[in-house]
């Protein structure tokens, strides 16, 4: 199984966490082996069947208000980006078609 991580899910993973880095270092640490251990998820399974508001595969990201979205296609799984649960579900579908 091939992995990619796309650019708008790094610079989401900088930027969510440099937000909770404000907050406490810890709590930053703690976002980051989150999204870790989602993604180990992921790949261990190859996939999952849940899909989320914005229209593509996700993991919650619990207890952080997040969601890792992602997609597989034949033998690899993109990671498209994370993104709040808040947001509107065509934020992601916008964002990816931008870059």
């Amino acid at each position: 199984m091939n992995v990619i991580f796309s650019k708008l899910f790094k610079a989401d993973l900088l930027r969510e966490k440099a937000k909770y880095a404000e907050v406490s270092e810890r709590l930053a640490s703690a976002f980051h082996e989150r999204v870790s251990g989602q993604t180990r998820e992921i790949i261990k399974w190859k996939g999952g069947d849940h899909t989320g508001p914005h229209g593509f595969p996700c993991r919650s990201l619990k207890p952080f208000p997040h969601y890792v979205y992602y997609k597989v296609e034949a033998d690899t799984i993109y990671f498209l980006g994370l993104v709040h649960h808040q947001r509107h579900p065509d934020h992601l579908k916008k964002r990816l078609k931008d870059n």
